[in-house]
């Protein structure tokens, strides 16, 4: 027998999911496939290594995404959101080219979704930082150079672009860049 909050647990998640699945019917990813038809991301985050589906024959794959949202949370506040697919789908063909030139990195998350009270501790974050709405993410990958990769995610669709010193900040918005 499920207790209350077992019970909240697993609606929260059933509406999370059937969200996810309308949201990622609405919004073209674009992203390549290898070649079973699976778009992976290989992700790094606190020590952790994940490998992580995105994509399968050409859609969403629900499981993949809701583990990338947990993945991508703030983990200062232990607060997971709806992140935005098309960030992921980002990452996903820069990681793609990568590997299509036989370099085979794992992306290394250092800051995803971030609450407002995370955010207002982090130096020099924006007041108004895509990270606070699901579309932004910071990253590095090791052995390849800051601008290299922000050229490189600008043209598999990151829209800002911010270079600093041992990361990357891509996000979704708007078409905009700088250098922290």
């Amino acid at each position: 027998m499920k207790n209350s909050n077992q019970s909240s647990f697993f609606n929260a998640r059933r509406s999370f999911m059937k969200k996810s699945m309308l949201l990622a019917a609405t919004i073209p990813l674009g992203a390549s496939t290898l070649s079973n038809d699976e778009t992976l991301l290989h992700i790094i985050r606190n020590g952790n290594t994940y490998k992580i589906p995105l994509m399968r024959d050409g859609k969403l794959e629900a499981n993949g995404y809701y583990d990338l949202c947990k993945i991508f949370a703030d983990t200062h506040d232990k607060v997971a959101v709806q992140m935005d697919p098309n960030l992921f789908s980002v990452l996903a063909k820069a990681q793609q080219w990568l590997s299509s030139h036989q370099i085979n990195k794992p992306i290394i998350l250092t800051s995803g979704y971030r609450t407002e009270h995370t955010n207002n501790r982090t130096e020099g974050a924006a007041v108004n930082s895509m990270h606070l709405y699901g579309k932004a993410a910071d990253i590095h990958m090791q052995g390849i150079p800051t601008d290299y990769l922000a050229r490189l995610l600008r043209l598999c669709g990151g829209a800002g672009i911010g270079i600093y010193s041992g990361f990357v900040h891509v996000d979704t918005w708007k078409e905009r860049s700088w250098s922290g």
